[in-house]
Order: structure tokens, then sequence, then C-alpha cells
């Protein structure tokens, strides 16, 4: 992976977003979620007009008809289950705290 970008335009990047859900990540969630609301760059890309007036772009409803409710929960889209069966107390907790987070 390339430290540094010496080009003189964006380059593409590729997340895989494979990461445990801590506050500080719920948190993360929140800046993502709204810039992808709001089309525009997400918080970790520097600047950039975004997809805001793109047509045909993915919006909140289209990802909500169409997405798994994983795949909303990555987004910060749909509430994590804090009772699903077999969580530890602490799993609990911490999906507990994520929710609370992101305002569910």
């Amino acid at each position: 992976m390339d430290k540094v970008h010496e080009g003189s335009a964006d380059s593409s990047v590729m997340y895989i977003p494979a990461c445990p859900l801590t506050e500080v990540n719920a948190q993360y969630l929140i800046r993502q979620r709204d810039a992808f609301t709001a089309g525009t760059p997400g918080p970790d890309f520097p600047g950039g007009k975004g997809e805001a007036s793109h047509l045909g772009r993915p919006t909140k409803d289209t990802v909500m008809e169409t997405l798994s409710d994983e795949a909303k929960r990555g987004m910060g889209l749909a509430k994590w289950d804090s009772e699903e069966q077999g969580l530890s107390d602490a799993e609990k907790n911490t999906l507990r705290r994520a929710n609370s987070i992101l305002g569910f």
C-alpha cells in the first residue's frame, strides 16, 4: 500500500470494513452515516465534491429498502440487537452503548 499519494488527482481506495464495534467506531459511524446521507465525502476522505448531485445515487431510503439488516448496521443505519441469544454481558453492553451513541 502506498503511504503517500503523489498524484495530482483523486485516487481510488478500497475499504474492507472488518473491525470490532467499539465506542470510537460507533462515533465514526455517525460521521460516515451523515456523509453518506448528504452525499458528501466520508470523514476520512480528503475533500472533493462528493456525490450529492449524482443522478440515481443510492440514498438512505434505497439502502433501507434493499440491503440486509447486517449491512444497514454496518452503515450505522440500523440498531444492533443487544438481546441476541448467546451474547455475553460484555457484548450486550457494548451493543447497547453503540446503539445509544448512534441515536437508537
